[in-house]
């Protein structure tokens, strides 16, 4: 019993170093992690522990790589058993590079249990051979027949805009339309919020000063240690207030960044003062320190950086809301709705004047320049003019330029938000979502109606009329604010009186199983980085996703030694001790 002791010690510490992403491996098979792990774990056991030190060949990275195998099949099979009982899927997927330049395809399974739980399960990286959508669509394809998971229940996937996920022709989206008819769509909605910044902040001069501003300062500061160390004592007994940097792949970090350089904006004036008179610095960051206090002291940057605050905190409030558990198509567009409302209440003149005054109390603080709104005005050339009566001359400076710059901004914003959210597919599940909430008010419409919604060839559109209309005199004294207090109304019925609304679950399955975001894939990309590092950079495809899926899944789903995965594999088993104890 020393042998299957110490293989279940085994089983137990690979299970818990590939939990934590933790390195296993050394320069040889007594150098690394497992190894030390094994040594403790057999302290109290001298018999194992003497085995251990005998029998030590197996301890090498191919034994270790059976191991991991074996226990990420066991979470596969496991995974995929309890997706059988959704009648629905959905499908996120994205793309990145790792530490050595390769590319990781991120595939996530959305679903739905009995009782309307959404659920996502990570199924893997595929390291694709290249980015074309015909080669991405075929590892999507392969994914779902290995797993053996029946592609015609797909009926939504989530991209974001890339031409060969999304393109609508040859995309990846375009591919999967083909294979599974009436599939719905979604451009991830964090992406097209995201890209609505992006423009705003390339197409609105303030906007871009002042974000090229914030990414300059917190460069600048946290480049050196030295600068950093001494930025934060001039807060003195204060507390201290850590600038950030802009990330282009981060969703939320703009409005954060912006915050931190305006509560600590005297001790960002004093650092660069500080800097500029430093000799000790080369030229080119001086240079660059000196533009940076020029901008510093001028009253427009303030301006702008309240500006671009108040532009980008409800946008990141309402980014955040994709990404939480039980959203779903209807939500977010009412929470984009949500914000061209709030868009539209700052394009007045309250709104500016407020900034304005905010502005010039910190001008008044910090001796800032404000703009003389005398010195330039914005005048139309003769030579482009075709009339020789006067025209309205419009300050190129002061509040009128502001309040221009600032409305400019919004428009734009509310314009984007427009366009982007304008897709077929969230109009489509958004009426889905509205005709079954409709329903319990009772308002059903006609078959026809239903028809409309493009349902799939197995729902029964009859009997599905004719039970949304019972569900509406049963639930007339409720009021169901989202499609998931429907679910969780229905999931709670009697067993018998669940099993009336058969035709009707099968639409709340099909709403809930749509993705809205790619967030999973980009959580899965973080979890890549720390198991792919620049000292991991030559661990093979098949062990990094094996490593992922231990490394991803939650605890309930890692198999344990008592499982019996020794046990059921007996061949494997003499495989992997024959060599040893013979």
């Amino acid at each position: 019993m020393t042998a299957q002791t110490v293989l279940e010690l085994a089983l137990r510490s690979l299970r818990f170093l590939a939990r934590e992403g933790l390195p296993m491996r050394g320069q040889d098979h007594r150098g690394g992690v497992f190894w030390q792990l094994m040594l403790e774990r057999t302290y109290s056991q001298p018999a194992a522990r003497e085995w251990l030190l005998r029998w030590d060949n197996w301890m090498g990275y191919n034994i270790q790589n059976e191991i991991l195998e074996r226990l990420a099949h066991a979470v596969q099979r496991k995974m995929v058993a309890e997706t059988y009982s959704s009648p629905y899927y959905g499908l996120i997927a994205d793309g990145t590079t790792d530490i050595t330049s390769r590319e990781q395809f991120s595939c996530h399974l959305f679903y739905t249990d009995q009782h309307f739980t959404q659920k996502c399960q990570f199924l893997g990286f595929y390291n694709a051979s290249d980015t074309t959508s015909e080669t991405l669509f075929l590892c999507i394809k392969d994914v779902f027949l290995r797993l053996n998971i029946p592609l015609e229940k797909l009926q939504g996937y989530c991209f974001d805009g890339a031409n060969n996920m999304s393109g609508r022709f040859s995309g990846v989206q375009a591919r999967l339309g083909g294979v599974c008819p009436g599939s719905l769509f979604v451009h991830c909605c964090n992406h097209s919020l995201d890209l609505v910044l992006q423009e705003v902040a390339r197409e609105v001069p303030l906007i871009a000063d002042t974000l090229q501003f914030v990414q300059s300062i917190s460069t600048v500061i946290r480049e050196s240690t030295k600068r950093k160390t001494i930025f934060e004592s001039l807060f003195g007994d204060k507390v201290r207030c850590s600038l950030l940097g802009l990330c282009p792949t981060r969703w939320c970090v703009r409005a954060n960044a912006i915050s931190r350089v305006i509560r600590s904006f005297s001790a960002v004036l004093q650092k660069l003062q500080t800097l500029h008179k430093d000799r000790s610095i080369r030229g080119e960051t001086r240079s660059k320190i000196s533009g940076l206090l020029k901008q510093a002291q001028k009253g427009k940057t303030m301006f702008g950086l309240l500006c671009s605050r108040s532009l980008f905190t409800p946008c990141e409030s309402v980014a955040k809301r994709p990404q939480a558990e039980y959203s779903t198509i209807a939500g977010v567009l009412e929470c984009i709705q949500t914000l061209r409302e709030r868009k539209q209440v700052l394009r007045t003149d309250n709104a500016v004047e407020e900034m304005l005054r905010k502005t010039s109390a910190s001008t008044a603080v910090h001796n800032l320049r404000m703009p003389d709104p005398n010195s330039l005005v914005s005048k139309t050339p003769s030579k482009f003019r075709s009339t020789t009566e006067a025209e309205d001359i419009v300050p190129a400076k002061g509040v009128a330029s502001s309040r221009r710059d600032f409305f400019e901004a919004l428009d734009l914003v509310n314009c984007e938000l427009e366009r982007r959210f304008d897709q077929s597919g969230m109009a489509t599940a958004a009426l889905r979502e509205a005709t079954l909430l409709a329903a319990t008010k009772g308002s059903v419409g006609t078959e026809a109606d239903l028809c409309s919604l493009k349902l799939p060839e197995n729902i029964d559109v009859p009997g599905l009329h004719m039970q949304l209309r019972m569900l509406g005199g049963l639930m007339q004294q409720e009021n169901f604010s989202s499609l998931n207090d429907l679910a969780m109304y229905i999931s709670n019925l009697h067993v018998q009186t669940r099993t009336l609304f058969k035709d009707v679950e099968a639409p709340l399955h099909l709403c809930l199983s749509l993705p809205v975001s790619v967030a999973s894939s980009e959580r899965s990309f973080l979890a890549l980085r720390r198991l792919k590092t620049w000292l991991r950079n030559t661990v093979s495809q098949r062990r990094l996703t094996h490593l992922a899926l231990l490394h991803m899944h939650l605890d309930t789903r890692h198999p344990c030694p008592h499982d019996g995965i020794h046990q059921r594999h007996p061949r494997a088993q003499d495989n992997l001790w024959s060599s040893t104890i013979r």
